[in-house]
């Protein structure tokens, strides 16, 4: 009995140690980001923050939920002394950065429509025309229209900006909010806490302000008919439902439009194939509601921007 407990308790203690041991592994692999921060404060030689103290942020009342903050990790790897240079320096950075650091800086930009220039507070005009407040519009004075629920009929709609309204000016006694409070995930989205390359930036949304217009643009002419004007769902299900956003990724909503009833988690549905057929898809008339054949209708480059401007009704509370 006794040599059968030891023999256990052996067997016990060498698990723990290669629990350990893979521990200290994942945690030594995921510390990527302090060769970053080295190689920043190659760059900028003035950069005076120690690698050893771990910002975290942003500041703004919301940020703070009872005793628990919802901090994010984003300057663990981008402009890590935020907090210290200040917002209007931040900005400037993050710009240049990008092009120094990111190979394929030429071809994000021209899909994203990135002009390089980084805000570095959000003021009563950034919000004016990107706030909660104001209405994704046609030509920057028009909203969009669909088609209403009774035929014959069309609906003005009026889709919220993406900067949260506690974000603006009016919200803060008229004190316009810099980077170093407001922080990236409330525009930006993606994943606060992560700190690799692959898990913090999944549900990026790249350029908000790009992606808001041009996607909205995208999704009033071939989405809002079956999804509702507001995402709110109709034929289709509700793409601005929280439960949804927080649960998939954007690798899901990218295949629902690519792929649409040709892949295997739409068989059978009325999801048009907004760009190919799914490599395993074999037409069954008496299961599909759409022809057999696909052709393309929109690009690779316009699913993304369309999957982006989803992620713009992730909430911000909705974020783990």
């Amino acid at each position: 009995m006794s040599s059968g407990l030891t023999r256990l308790f052996l067997a016990l203690s060498a698990f723990i140690l290669v629990l350990t041991g893979v521990a200290a592994a994942k945690d030594s692999s995921d510390r990527h980001y302090l060769a970053i921060q080295e190689q920043y404060k190659l760059d900028y030689k003035d950069s005076k923050f120690d690698v050893a103290v771990q910002q975290l942020f942003p500041t703004f009342v919301q940020a703070k939920r009872g005793d628990t903050f919802r901090v994010e990790r984003c300057i663990s790897c981008h402009v890590p002394d935020l907090t210290i240079i200040g917002p209007q320096r931040a900005a400037e950075r993050l710009a240049k950065d990008f092009l120094k650091y990111e190979p394929k800086h030429a071809e994000i930009a021209k899909t994203y429509g990135l002009t390089l220039t980084h805000p570095a507070t959000i003021t009563q005009q950034l919000y004016d025309k990107y706030g909660e407040d104001s209405y994704a519009t046609t030509d920057g004075f028009h909203p969009y229209t669909i088609a209403g629920d009774k035929p014959g009929t069309v609906d003005t709609v009026k889709l919220p900006g993406f900067i949260p309204k506690f974000l603006s000016p009016a919200q803060n006694n008229g004190r316009e909010l810099g980077l170093d409070s407001v922080g990236c995930i409330t525009c930006h989205n993606g994943g606060r806490l992560s700190l690799t390359d692959s898990e913090s930036h999944l549900n990026l949304i790249i350029n908000p302000e790009f992606t808001w217009t041009e996607g909205a643009s995208l999704y009033y002419k071939y989405c809002a008919t079956c999804h509702g004007g507001l995402g709110e769902g109709k034929i289709g299900p509700p793409l601005a439902n929280q439960d949804r956003l927080g649960y998939f990724n954007e690798d899901y909503y990218y295949r629902c439009i690519e792929y649409g009833y040709t892949d295997f988690e739409h068989l059978g549905s009325v999801m048009p194939a907004w760009g190919s057929a799914a490599s395993d898809f074999h037409y069954d008339p008496t299961r599909d509601k759409q022809p057999g054949k696909v052709t393309r209708v929109l690009s690779e480059d316009q699913i993304s921007i369309l999957v982006q401007f989803i992620r713009h009704w992730e909430k911000y509370e909705t974020l783990p």
